[in-house]
């Protein structure tokens, strides 16, 4: 019994050592691969640092910091914007400002220059006539020979729109014989019909030179030096530029003053229009 337990413990000594060596053996094994590894690496580490200044080529020593200075080596190389080749013409994207028409440039509305320019723009007419002395309807002629006329028609101002926009006029009419000359102003009313002909009407005043009592038989008692003075025009125009029309003007004081015999001419006038 004693020899068959120690026969027994013998064995499990046995296979405990046999267990233990190789349990040594393969751990010696992990070891020794990982001191080599280790052993390879510090090797390697030490002769890049020894020699990572210096790279050898084969013509001489390569200066690190001169490839950091080089340009580029395809910076100076052509190149075609199509990745397969040249020759292919390339456009720029259209420019909508470039490419847009120019803005269209509205001028601004103008107003009507009736009232507004200034020098001999204001005068929309100039009219002359040659006229008989003292005569017409409404008096009786005691006064003799002719008068010439000359008259300026200005263009009708805004202010004078609700009146149905006549035009102020200013003239001058002078005796042939030295009786009677006035200078009168006013406003002339015109309305057109048959498309060229027309119809002109004036009021106003004038001042005269001629008497305002007087007992001589060829001479007008006019009563007042400012008269009141109407005139009428009945013409037709031609290209809305040149007008040819009867004229008869009236000047009276609508016996306002002592005596009032009145004084009239009758005749043709010429008008040129601006």
């Amino acid at each position: 019994m004693t020899g068959q337990t120690g026969l027994l413990m013998g064995k499990k000594r046995q296979i405990t050592c046999e267990i233990r060596n190789q349990i040594f053996l393969r751990t010696g094994g992990v070891v020794n691969f990982l001191k080599t590894a280790i052993g390879l690496f510090v090797l390697t580490v030490t002769c890049f640092g020894a020699n990572a200044s210096k790279a050898g080529t084969s013509g001489g020593i390569y200066d690190m910091s001169r490839l950091l200075n080089e340009s580029h080596p395809f910076i100076n190389t052509p190149s075609s914007p199509w990745p397969f080749g040249a020759g292919r013409t390339v456009r720029a994207p259209a420019n909508p400002q470039s490419d847009a028409p120019p803005p269209v440039v509205v001028p601004a509305s103008r107003e009507p220059v009736a009232a507004h320019r200034g020098g001999s723009n204001i005068i929309s007419e100039i009219r002359l006539g040659a006229l008989i002395h003292d005569e017409g309807p409404f008096s009786h002629r005691k006064e003799g020979g002719y008068d010439g006329s000359l008259e300026f028609i200005f263009k009708s101002p805004d202010f004078l729109k609700s009146v149905w926009e006549p035009r102020p006029h200013l003239g001058i009419q002078i005796n042939s014989q030295g009786d009677t000359h006035q200078a009168y102003l006013g406003l002339s009313w015109e309305w057109e019909f048959f498309k060229s002909a027309f119809f002109g009407f004036s009021l106003g005043g004038a001042y005269h030179t001629g008497e305002t009592e007087t007992e001589e038989l060829d001479k007008k008692s006019l009563g007042c030096s400012v008269l009141f003075r109407e005139s009428l025009d009945l013409g037709y125009r031609f290209n809305d530029t040149h007008a040819l029309m009867v004229h008869l003007n009236h000047i009276s004081n609508a016996k306002l003053c002592s005596t009032n015999e009145g004084l009239e001419s009758f005749g043709i006038r010429y008008g040129y229009k601006f």
